[in-house]
């Protein structure tokens, strides 16, 4: 984590860093302790933005039109990190047009949002994989041209925006857009230390920190400065640092091999690679250089483990041919840019983990072992695919009108709309104001103006307390998740064909909605999600293609892994009332831990019904008394002789509508979903 960290401050081409890790494994405090070692750069002088003199293409408006008048002020300033907090608004990151100096006095003056502050320095977003798809939308353009484009209230402004993406994550709480992981340049994961003797070195620091011990700050500072030293020594260096074309070659095979999609990962790796020489003091990247590279920008663009050259050379044959030419690998006293304190190195050693592919399918529940396996998972089959049953016509979703403040767009449900868009209609007293509504406040302020002391054609006499924010409201969208059981457990081929052709199904009638779908599937020791939530009908085919079924029935993962994807959108909207659907027959016999795997099913279970999440659970084994259910709606037909971890029970535990599969024919089990929306609004 520190190692990938300082790259990104010796070479910005790199392209940021993601930081994954579950919640207190000092993510967060290392992307702030940064900011000290930050090397120094030329800035122009009053700047909002903080222009490099030395780049006159990459100059904003104004610092060009001083410019003609003679050479630009410049000043030495060090970079910062700048927060993107998770709530911010869509106007405090882009930037907006000052409302009251344009009523006071008639003036359009631009206000500059976290775009701007971010430009030349870092961007660091804390629970990124939680951030607001319009603000995401706004990082992928910025990232990708450079510059911010303002066009809101009659102004039109493009100013210039290259940052430094640093992202951290808790993968248990959802994962990232693919569109976003893919900006990243580089991925690390932060792992918990587990050794106690460390652990209590943890805490004793922090107490010393808390206390502002003299002797511990300043030990520090000097291993701060010395490493801050070296950075700035490797920027220098930088430029002189070149690519050689064996080192070139090798980066390309070993994206190749990875099955890394597009070439950022190239273009990335050769950024890194070349840092890390500069860092450690090489003229060309070594062959450890380009490496370490490897690991760090693949971690998040392929599942394969990048493979070194083992003593007995052992490689692939490109591979190998590659690296033939490449210069040895440094001494080890020359590759850790900081020991740590107490003499034990590794920062740049990380764990393997669970690898994720740009199409954002990733597991999100943790691997059991062979020895967790019960008893009965010997019925494990050979996996094979199952194709989808043909669309069919699904009825329209109705729902109340509900007047809850929401962010996510859609077309289902007419509801508040905590942005700027929507249908405007009425006005209200709020501080500060986001969204001005110009005539309830020209209304309000109106019948002070004379006692203001305005005179007949003078300028608008405004007070802060006359200031009225728009309420809008707009369409919003519904979330259905289904956690699908693939493995090899009586009629898997019929769930799993059923459940693709209800996907397309809905998603048919989600696209002119902007509903969205996910897709959970377990099967074998873990669930996956294969499908994030999405309404794109293309998406959904090429990732329900070809689905495995077979092995065993690791139940509480599938429903965790489902839960995990609704909190997830629930963090985003809270006001969101997602729809998670149970296809299975409910008998797992994969537990998460050591414990027994229906009593962790219950868990689940019990959580989702403690969180009000509203669910749906099909029976693929038995036969529900539908005609019961559908002239009583409310009421829920429940078996006397069930087992503990049938189906059942577990509808009864989280509250759930109860169906059998066998009474829900090719077709209806997309229209049971529909029912239940509807009766649910």
């Amino acid at each position: 984590m520190q190692l990938a960290l300082t790259v990104n401050a010796i070479n910005p081409g790199v392209g940021g860093v993601l930081i994954r890790g579950e919640r207190g494994t000092a993510k967060t405090t290392a992307v702030r302790a940064l900011a000290r070692l930050l090397p120094a750069q030329r800035a122009v002088t009053g700047c909002p933005y903080g222009c490099d003199p030395d780049l006159p293409e990459d100059l904003c408006a104004e610092c060009r039109a001083r410019s003609r008048g003679g050479d630009l002020p410049i000043a030495i300033r060090r970079m910062r990190v700048v927060e993107l907090p998770i709530n911010a608004s869509l106007d405090r990151v882009v930037g907006s047009i000052d409302m009251v100096a344009a009523l006071r006095d008639g003036s359009r003056r631009f206000q500059p949002g976290l775009l701007a502050e971010a430009h030349r320095n870092i961007l660091y977003v804390d629970e990124v994989n939680l951030l607001d798809d319009g603000v995401v939308d706004v990082l992928l353009d910025a990232a990708a041209l450079g510059v911010n484009v303002v066009e809101r209230e009659g102004m039109s402004l493009i100013h210039p925006s290259k940052f430094i993406l640093i992202g951290t994550m808790n993968p248990d709480e959802g994962e990232l857009r693919p569109q976003l992981l893919d900006r990243f340049g580089m991925c690390v994961d932060a792992q918990r230390i587990d050794e106690a003797a460390q652990r209590i070195q943890i805490a004793e620091r922090d107490a010393a920190w808390r206390a502002g011990d003299g002797c511990f700050l300043s030990c520090h500072e000097n291993e701060d400065r010395e490493l801050a030293d070296r950075i700035d020594t490797a920027v220098l260096a930088l430029p002189s640092v070149q690519l050689s074309s064996e080192a070139a070659r090798l980066i390309a095979t070993h994206c190749v091999e990875a099955g890394a999609r597009g070439h950022r990962a190239d273009v990335s790796a050769s950024h890194a690679a070349r840092a890390l020489a500069a860092l450690r003091g090489n003229a060309s990247p070594s062959q450890d250089d380009v490496y370490d590279a490897l690991e760090f920008v693949l971690a998040h663009r392929s599942r394969t483990p990048i493979r070194r050259p083992l003593p007995d050379g052992s490689q692939t044959d490109a591979t190998r041919e590659a690296a033939e030419d490449m210069p040895t690998s440094l001494q080890d006293g020359d590759r850790e840019p900081n020991p740590r304190p107490g003499g034990s190195p590794g920062a740049d050693g990380r764990d393997e983990g669970d690898r994720q592919d740009d199409a954002g399918a990733s597991s999100t529940s943790a691997r059991t072992g062979p020895d967790d396996v019960p008893s009965g998972g010997d019925e494990a089959a050979a996996a094979h695919s199952v194709e989808a049953s043909d669309p069919f016509s699904v009825r329209e979703m109705e729902f109340q009108r509900l007047r809850r403040p929401r962010s996510q767009s859609g077309k289902r449900l007419v509801s508040r709309s905590t942005e700027r868009r929507g249908r405007y209609v009425k006005a209200v007293v709020r501080d500060p104001v986001t969204d001005l509504a110009v005539d309830a406040t020209l209304r309000a302020a109106a019948p002070h103006q004379a006692r203001r002391g305005r005179s007949i054609g003078g300028p608008l006499r405004l007070e802060r307390h006359d200031l009225r924010q728009k309420v809008r409201e707009r369409k919003v969208a519904n979330l259905t998740v289904f956690v699908v059981d693939a493995s090899a457990s009586m009629d898997a081929d019929r769930r799993m064909a059923q459940t693709k052709g209800a996907i397309l199904s809905l998603l048919h009638d989600a696209y002119v909605r902007r509903d969205r779908v996910a897709l959970v599937v377990f099967r074998e020791r873990s669930a996956e999600v294969v499908l994030p939530p999405t309404s794109s009908i293309t998406l959904a085919r090429r990732q329900l293609a070809s689905l495995p079924v077979g092995g065993t029935t690791p139940l509480a993962h599938g429903l965790a892994v489902g839960y995990n994807v609704v909190r997830t959108a629930a963090l985003r909207d809270p006001s969101l009332r997602p729809l998670l659907v149970l296809i299975s027959d409910g008998e797992g016999n994969v537990a998460m831990g050591k414990g027994d795997p229906a009593a962790e099913a219950r868990q689940v279970a019990d959580v989702i019904a403690a969180r009000k999440i509203d669910a749906l659970v099909i029976d693929s084994t038995r036969a529900a008394d539908t005609e019961h259910l559908e002239s009583k709606p409310t009421y829920m037909r429940m078996y006397h002789h069930y087992s503990w971890g049938s189906c059942a029970d577990l509808a009864k535990r989280m509250r759930a509508r109860y169906y059998g599969l066998a009474d829900l024919p090719k077709g209806q089990l997309a229209a049971a979903v529909v029912a239940h929306l509807k009766a649910r609004a």
